[in-house]
């Protein structure tokens, strides 16, 4: 990602530090605000990004949208949710540096709003978090987790899991007539291809090059199966020809030349 590099070469100062963490607190504390004090959902209601209210002068919503919690009343799933997202987020920072993670999350941010006003469709964080999901698993493929606390499996199967969700969702939009949402579920799709796009394209190049290279040296170099293990040099007799004829290798002769028993004591050493 070279333009990014520049990009931060130039703005590299400019960012906020330890963007996910609070992201993650202001999350948790509007699940806890709704849940345990409102008791009600119409707090959270009114932060989903509408592009209707927001003609309307509710302009918090072009912020608000990114801080929606899991809307559920198992605590369970909220917190394991909410520490996963922030364990994505915070490798992410890590690996690429605050900067870099700023311009990801924020890049997702920016096309979610947009495609959302072009739709008239209403949005949540949902798919931002997907996008910094999808980041994880390409860059943290072997990174294991217990599904269930029980059963181990690599972040790159869950990545393979995301995309069939992704794909299978905006299929259905699109058989339905709902080419409006089938652009929303495209849009981690969109904030990963930009980061990704061009370093997946070399990858599969370089191993479509590597393959054809491997099958041309095979090619080149295959040792072609004999019917048989001997022949004599004089008669061209094999072993295929007549399984109880015995054949001797002469020492005298200059290299790995065999003979028949008709032939081993009677022939022209080769020198």
């Amino acid at each position: 990602m070279k333009w990014l590099d520049k990009l931060e070469r130039r703005f590299g100062k400019y960012y906020i530090p330890d963007l996910m963490l609070k992201v993650i607190i202001v999350s948790a504390i509007l699940y806890v605000v709704t849940f345990f004090i409102l008791g009600d959902t119409s707090f959270i209601n009114s932060m989903v990004l509408i592009p209707g209210k927001v003609m309307q002068g509710q302009i918090w919503r072009i912020f608000t949208f990114i801080f929606i919690p899991p809307l559920t009343t198992s605590l369970i799933s909220v917190v394991l949710t909410l520490y996963f997202n922030y364990l994505a987020g915070v490798s992410l920072e890590r690996e690429w540096g605050e900067f870099k993670f700023n311009v990801y999350f924020f890049f997702g941010m920016i096309t979610t709003i947009i495609v959302s006003f072009i739709t008239k469709s209403p949005v949540d964080g949902t798919n931002i978090t997907l996008s910094i999901f999808l980041a994880f698993a390409k860059i943290f493929p072997e990174f294991t987790v217990l599904l269930f606390f029980i059963i181990p499996i690599k972040m790159k199967y869950l990545g393979y899991l995301s995309w069939a969700m992704v794909i299978f969702n905006v299929v259905k939009s699109l058989i339905t007539g709902n080419f409006g949402y089938a652009l929303v579920y495209l849009l981690p799709l969109l904030n990963y291809i930009v980061f990704f796009g061009k370093s997946n394209y070399k990858n599969t190049k370089i191993n479509a090059t590597s393959k054809i290279r491997k099958n041309k040296y095979q090619k080149a170099f295959k040792v072609v199966e004999m019917p048989y293990k001997h022949k004599c040099t004089i008669c061209g007799l094999t072993d295929a020809d007549d399984k109880n004829m015995q054949f001797r290798y002469c020492s005298k002769c200059k290299g790995h030349h065999a003979y028949c028993e008709k032939h081993i004591y009677d022939h022209e050493h080769i020198k």
